[in-house]
């Protein structure tokens, strides 16, 4: 009888231990983040899709016909119709200077190619599915200045399914990943440690930019038509494991979960006795 006592203390003490040392991050830091918009019903205001990022760079929908449907990855999405003034504009973050790392992550569901986020592939940078400079159309593009490295990756993603699809430059190598793996990886060209700088450059989310102010020209105007979902950008290189996170992410991507529970609860333990 003792022995049984001692041994229910034993696995209680571990029942009420173990599931808080088991605490993993699943999400990530969310250390130089400069855009999130989790394109939810409650980020709509006005014209404008609010910036979660707390950096104030909120995205004006420009154009009648890009609206929040309730068919997103996790709850609501942004369906973008196409066309060639139905796009997102970046308020307020432009640049001058170049840019030491990025990385930019989304939810897109798609059957066709689209620009997904544009600073200008001849001046800075263009995250896409397809890319007509090098004339492909179903992987993700990433093309950088400076000089221009038009570059894409192997798995096709225009498949009309949810992919997540993410990018990133440290300065030596850039990265393409879908669905939290690796697509492709290639070294950056020898001169080029940092994306830009040329002429300065805003923003586009869904169209590309040639834009030297808010709202300026946007070119190329192959539009995305389909779904985004929890766009992020950081101005620094995500790792392996924080781009794994964000696809096993229950959409809230800086999110702490407990995983490895102790699976013993104390009615089992009694029937131990």
């Amino acid at each position: 009888m003792k022995t049984s006592l001692i041994f229910q203390l034993l696995v209680l003490t571990l029942i009420l231990t173990v599931p808080i040392l088991a605490v993993q991050a699943r999400g990530i830091s969310d250390d130089e983040l400069v855009i999130y918009y989790s394109f939810d019903e409650a980020s709509l205001k006005g014209d404008d899709i609010l910036d979660g990022s707390g950096n104030e760079y909120d995205g004006f929908i420009h154009g009648n016909n890009l609206k929040i449907v309730d068919e997103g990855k996790f709850n609501e999405c942004m369906q973008f119709p196409g066309g060639a003034t139905e796009y997102i504009a970046v308020r307020d973050l432009n640049y001058t200077e170049g840019i030491p790392e990025l990385s930019m992550a989304v939810w897109v569901k798609t059957s066709d190619r689209g620009m997904i986020a544009s600073w200008d592939r001849s001046d800075y940078f263009r995250f896409a599915v397809g890319d007509a400079a090098i004339e492909q159309f179903d992987f993700v593009a990433f093309d950088i200045c400076c000089p221009i490295e038009d570059w894409h990756g192997d798995i096709k993603v225009s498949d009309g399914e949810w992919h997540h699809v993410a990018v990133t430059f440290d300065g030596d190598i850039k990265r393409i990943y879908v669905d939290g793996k690796i697509d492709v990886e290639q070294a950056t060209a020898t001169n080029n440690n940092m994306i830009g700088p040329k002429a300065q450059r805003y923003g586009f989310i869904g169209i590309g930019s040639e834009a030297g102010e808010f709202n300026g020209n946007a070119s190329p105007t192959w539009t995305f038509k389909g779904l985004m979902d929890e766009f992020l950008m950081f101005h620094r290189a995500l790792s392996e494991e924080e781009v794994e996170n964000l696809y096993k992410s229950n959409g809230d991507p800086f999110a702490v979960e407990p995983v490895n529970k102790l699976s013993m609860t104390w009615g089992e333990l009694k029937n131990t006795e």
